[in-house]
């Protein structure tokens, strides 16, 4: 007999166990399902997916052959922001809400994550409300952990 149990009903589990059974829990899923650091589950698309809930990458059909790509690291990068974010969501109505944003650099030399940076109430093109992060901490984890995603976002 095989059971199985989601990440997310194992870490409800994890916070109401104790020790012995945090120790037996860690034993049989591993120590980083129960990190309480957001950089130490999602390392990649996949964790944000199932962090998430959300589908994979939906093909776009509808939408022109040449904008597909685009489309596609767009819904990656709100996905890993979601899930970054636990929740949190920026408020433009509040002014004194700082909202986070990888910035990066583009040379002759390649495409390079280069800071982080905030606004307080300003959305504008390229800071849209759903790729916003709650921290600075964040922002320069989303931006060098997922480089490649807002590559294609930018570059695409």
């Amino acid at each position: 007999m095989n059971l199985s149990i989601s990440k997310k009903n194992a870490r409800i589990a994890y916070k109401n166990a104790d020790s012995c059974g945090k120790e037996l829990l860690e034993h049989l899923l591993g120590r980083e399902v129960f990190s309480e650091k957001i950089t130490d589950r999602i390392k990649t698309f996949e964790n944000a997916l199932e962090e998430t809930g959300k589908p994979n990458v939906p093909e776009f059909k509808d939408v022109p052959e040449d904008l597909r790509e685009y489309f596609q690291y767009q819904y990656k990068a709100i996905v890993i922001a979601e899930a970054l974010n636990e929740g949190w969501e920026a408020d433009y109505k509040d002014s004194s809400q700082r909202k986070w944003y990888p910035w990066f650099y583009i040379s002759p030399s390649g495409f390079a994550f280069h800071d982080s940076g905030y606004v307080f109430t300003y959305p504008s093109a390229g800071r849209a409300a759903r790729l916003c992060l709650k921290s600075e901490e964040l922002a320069d984890y989303a931006g060098k952990q997922f480089k490649d995603i807002y590559e294609g976002i930018i570059l695409k």
